[in-house]
């Protein structure tokens, strides 16, 4: 390892402990949706998702947050129109929001190679969610991918709070970025 890597790392592990010491959050207001408080240790990011309303992230934690919105009607059309070439993720009669999560793993993970975990339904301020944890190994990188998903339906819309990590950040500040999760309101 040389010398910039080492120092590097350092920087990572310090932003880690800082990060996991930080209870500090930014209420963001995307008008007319949602609201949700997101910890101060992200940052606004742009060009991170083009579909998605919020970005937010931290390239040195290797972490980001998106917030994807869409009318209910439009992805309930799609679904209907793509019905049998849809996957099962879940087995069953899956509900609306076990669609959207079997969407969205299957177009952002090799689904034959991802650990499915943490799957529980709940409510989030009172609107039906879904919440998931994935994790895949990357065999070219010496890390693995690991996301925390939710979907949330809303009145005439449905939510997809999407937290990616590269590394371990996202295991280390887990409760933080749940904790957001569950901050989310429906304006």
């Amino acid at each position: 390892m040389g010398l910039i890597d080492l120092v590097a790392g350092g920087v990572k592990l310090v932003k880690q402990i800082k990060a996991q010491n930080d209870d500090t959050t930014q209420n963001v207001v995307i008008p007319g949706k949602y609201s949700i408080n997101v910890p101060s240790f992200l940052s606004p990011k742009k060009n991170l998702n083009e579909d998605a309303s919020l970005a937010y992230g931290s390239t040195t934690l290797d972490i980001s947050f998106l917030v994807i919105d869409e009318p209910k009607s439009e992805f309930i059309q799609s679904v209907n129109d793509l019905q049998s070439e849809l996957p099962s993720v879940f087995g069953g009669d899956d509900s609306i929001l076990d669609k959207m999560a079997a969407i969205v793993i299957n177009n952002m993970f090799d689904i034959d190679k991802v650990e499915l975990g943490g799957r529980r339904e709940t409510k989030i301020n009172g609107l039906n969610a879904l919440i998931l944890n994935v994790f895949q190994k990357r065999t070219f990188f010496k890390d693995a991918l690991y996301g925390s998903f939710a979907f949330i339906e809303g009145n005439d819309t449905l939510y997809q709070i999407n937290i990616l990590s590269g590394g371990a950040s996202i295991t280390k500040l887990s409760d933080k970025l749940e904790q957001s999760i569950y901050s989310f309101r429906e304006l």
